[in-house]
């Protein structure tokens, strides 16, 4: 790519994390505009490219990151104690209809999904709560938002009964976070019985739940480190690398899908994207990785859609027709 289209690629990318309106930004920044091996390209596991012209870039920059929306969901609708907005192949056009859910980890994957689900034309439906991940485990989080948890935790289920068209739900949430742990049980005992237990109230008509994997973390000392790389002109996406071993935690949803019966569960984990053996990246291809300790960038979420759909489309080889 030409030099100066590649500094009109990124800028139009910046816009983007700039108050765009996702009209604007569909109508301004269509695919053919992002630059060779930016983002997760870069790191594709089938087919790894490099662009040197995107060595010392970082879009956004952490400023502009921080307080980004994720990707737009269209609309919400409430269902008693349930609020669902929707992404995807529009209802008329639709070969299935699928449902994301989770905290705010499954609020940054739906800008990758949605990208796997236009492809593929399903219908998605949304439903997420900041703190809040699909488990039966109680967790500790201040009132009245522990309460209000529990509440829309156990209203999902019967959505789902009602929703019998819904037969894939994908589900990701953070992998830390603290849990009243009953007698007897340990901590992560707690975590992977909570999101069993979550899973089994799922009505029959949900034939499939797949686990997106957690996605790494950084540190403040990260966020700075990226500032001053873009100051001194130095490539950020290693020299600012924490250790893999610091950033990826264990996922207990993940523990928790390896507990149970092979044909209903299964696991997509794009952490070969992420990290390689040893360090785990905050830029990757030019694109910022984490618009703040442990979410996705609203740019580099996008640019996961491809890996994203090959890893679905093998845990897909299982799944119902139609």
């Amino acid at each position: 790519m030409p030099r100066a289209r590649l500094i009109r690629s990124l800028a139009v990318l910046a816009a983007l994390t700039a108050g765009v309106t996702h009209a604007q930004a569909q109508s301004t920044a269509p695919p053919e505009v992002l630059p060779r091996c930016f983002g997760a390209a870069a790191r594709d596991p089938l087919a790894p490219c490099s662009n040197r012209a995107l060595r010392l870039q970082v879009v956004p920059a952490p400023l502009a990151a921080r307080h980004e929306s994720n990707s737009p969901c269209n609309s919400r609708a409430r269902e008693g104690l349930v609020n669902v907005c929707f992404f995807g192949a529009e209802p008329a056009a639709a070969t299935r209809t699928v449902a994301l859910v989770g905290d705010s980890h499954a609020s940054h994957w739906r800008a990758a999904l949605d990208i796997v689900a236009r492809e593929r034309g399903w219908r998605g439906l949304s439903m997420t709560r900041t703190s809040c991940p699909f488990s039966a485990a109680t967790h500790r989080i201040a009132e009245p938002a522990r309460s209000r948890c529990v509440t829309w935790v156990q209203a999902l289920p019967g959505f789902f009964r009602a929703h019998p068209e819904i037969d894939v739900v994908f589900v990701v949430a953070l992998a830390g976070g603290k849990v009243v742990v009953p007698p007897g049980r340990s901590a992560d005992e707690a975590r992977v019985n909570g999101y069993r237990n979550a899973w089994a109230s799922l009505p029959a008509s949900v034939r499939h739940i797949v686990v997106i994997r957690d996605t790494p973390r950084i540190s403040h000392r990260t966020v700075a480190c990226i500032t001053r790389a873009l100051r001194d002109h130095l490539p950020a996406g290693v020299a600012c690398a924490p250790p893999r071993a610091a950033a990826l935690t264990p996922d207990p949803q993940v523990t928790a899908a390896g507990q149970e019966q092979p044909g209903r569960l299964q696991v997509v984990d794009l952490t070969r994207v992420l990290c390689s053996p040893r360090l785990c990246f905050p830029v990757i291809g030019g694109a910022l990785v984490y618009k703040d300790l442990h979410h996705l960038s609203l740019v580099f979420a996008r640019t996961l859609g491809v890996p994203l759909g090959r890893q679905v489309d093998r845990a897909a080889r299982a799944w119902p027709a139609g």
